[in-house]
C-alpha cells in the first residue's frame, strides 16, 4: 500500500494511457503514420512510468536476481529518455511536413539513443552514469550522470527550436500544442531535480499525449481535416444561426486560381501545403472579423460579421500576407473572390449563389485583362 501511495501519480498516468489506447482502438478506424508514432510514444511512456518505481522498489533488496533487476531497470530507464525524445520529434516532424519517408530517413531521430546505448554498455564495466553495488544492491550516481540530463535537456531545446523555426507551416494553436508537448517533460525534469520524490518527469508527458490526441488525431465534426478551418456543415449551421437571430453579416467566397495546375505540376502533397498555408493566412486576417471555412477542394468561404460594408481592405491584407510567405508556391498563389451581404429573406443557398456569381465575374474579368495585355 505504501508503494501505491508513493507512486500514485504513475498509477493514474498509466490508467490514462490505458483508457486513451482503448479509445483509439475502438474509435479510430482510420490508421495514419501520425497515430502509429503517437501509439509508440504512449508505449514508451508507459514503460518509463513502470520502470521508474521499479528502480526504487528493487534498490537495496537482497533476493536472488535482485541485482539484475535493479541494474536492468536503471539501464532501461536511462535509455528510454532519448528514445522517447526522438519519437516525440518524429511525431512533430510528420505533422510539419506530412512525409513519413523524411522521418524514416532521419532514423526517427534516434541518433542520441544509439550514443546513449553505447555509453550504457560501457557503463556495465566502467560506471559513467550510475553504479549498483553487488553486495548490498545499492544504486549510486556516477561522475557523469548529469551529462545524461544535459543531453536530454539539449534534445528538448532542439525540439523547441525546430518547432519555432517551422511554425509558419502550422496553425498557431498547433504550434502552441507542440511547444506544450516539449515543455512538460522539461518542467517535470526540473521539478524532480529539486524534489526527487515527486515523480513528474515521465507522467508529465502523458498530459502532452492526451492533448495531442484530442486536438490532432481525434477527428472533429466541426473542422476540415486538412486545413483545420471549419467545414461546410459548420458554415451552414452558423449562417442559419445568424439568420435566425437577425444579425448583419456577409459571405466572402474565395477560389484559388489555377490550383489544378499546382497539383498537376508539383503533386498533391505540395498542393495540400498550399491549401494549409492559405488557410493559415485567411485565419490570421479574419480571426476577429468572422468565421473561416473550407467548403472543399480549393474553395473557401468567410462569414464576415464586422466590416460587412467593405471587405476590400481585408482581401488586400490576405494578398499582402501571401506575398510575404516563405514558401515559393504560397507567395505565387492568387485567388478570385465574390462578396455578398445578407439581405432579409435570402436563403443560405441564394446567399451562396450570389457570392458565387460575383466570384466568377471577378475571375472572368481577370482573364479578360490578361487577354488584353
Amino acid at each position: 500500500m505504501e508503494i501505491i501511495v508513493q507512486f500514485q501519480i504513475n498509477l493514474f498516468a498509466l490508467v490514462i494511457l490505458a483508457v486513451l489506447y482503448m479509445i483509439m482502438w475502438a474509435k479510430s478506424k482510420v490508421e495514419s503514420f501520425g497515430k502509429k508514432v503517437l501509439k509508440t510514444i504512449m508505449a514508451a511512456t508507459a514503460c518509463a512510468i513502470v520502470l521508474e518505481p521499479m528502480t526504487w522498489i528493487f534498490d537495496k533488496k537482497l533476493f536472488p536476481g535482485a541485482f539484475v533487476l535493479e541494474y536492468s531497470t536503471n539501464f532501461l530507464l536511462f535509455l528510454i529518455g532519448p528514445v522517447l525524445g526522438g519519437l516525440m520529434l518524429s511525431y512533430v516532424d510528420y505533422h510539419l511536413f506530412k512525409d513519413p519517408s523524411r522521418v524514416q530517413k532521419r532514423m526517427y531521430y534516434q541518433q542520441l539513443s544509439i550514443v546513449t546505448l553505447a555509453v550504457l554498455l560501457i557503463n556495465i564495466f566502467h560506471p559513467i552514469y550510475f553504479d549498483v553495488e553487488p553486495g548490498i544492491n545499492k544504486f549510486s550516481s556516477a561522475a557523469f550522470k548529469d551529462v545524461h540530463y544535459v543531453v536530454l535537456g539539449s534534445q528538448y531545446v532542439y525540439m523547441f527550436a525546430f518547432v519555432i523555426k517551422n511554425r509558419k507551416r502550422l496553425l498557431s494553436y498547433v504550434t502552441g500544442l507542440f511547444l506544450l508537448f516539449f515543455a512538460l517533460p522539461i518542467v517535470g525534469m526540473v521539478v524532480q531535480l529539486f524534489e526527487s520524490r515527486i515523480y513528474f518527469s515521465w507522467t508529465a508527458i502523458v498530459i502532452g499525449i492526451l492533448v495531442s490526441y484530442m486536438f490532432l488525431e481525434s477527428a472533429t465534426t466541426e473542422e476540415d481535416f486538412l486545413t483545420k478551418l471549419y467545414n461546410r456543415q459548420s458554415y451552414e449551421v452558423y449562417v442559419n444561426h445568424l439568420i435566425e437571430i437577425r444579425r448583419p453579416f456577409g459571405v466572402l467566397l474565395i477560389d484559388l486560381n489555377h490550383f489544378k495546375e499546382v497539383n498537376d505540376k508539383y503533386g498533391h502533397r505540395e498542393g495540400d501545403q498550399v491549401l494549409v498555408g492559405f488557410a493559415r493566412v485567411l485565419k490570421k486576417v479574419f480571426q476577429h472579423k468572422g468565421l473561416c471555412a473550407r467548403l472543399g477542394g480549393d474553395e473557401f468561404i468567410v462569414v464576415v460579421e464586422k466590416e460587412i460594408r467593405n471587405v476590400v481592405p481585408a482581401v488586400a491584407e490576405v494578398e499582402r500576407k501571401l506575398k510575404r510567405q516563405e514558401e515559393a508556391l504560397l507567395r505565387q498563389t492568387r485567388f478570385s473572390y465574390g462578396y455578398q451581404a445578407y439581405e432579409p429573406g435570402m436563403s443560405t443557398e441564394e446567399l451562396y449563389t450570389a457570392a458565387d456569381r460575383k466570384m466568377y465575374e471577378f475571375k472572368r474579368m481577370g482573364r479578360q485583362k490578361k487577354t488584353l495585355t
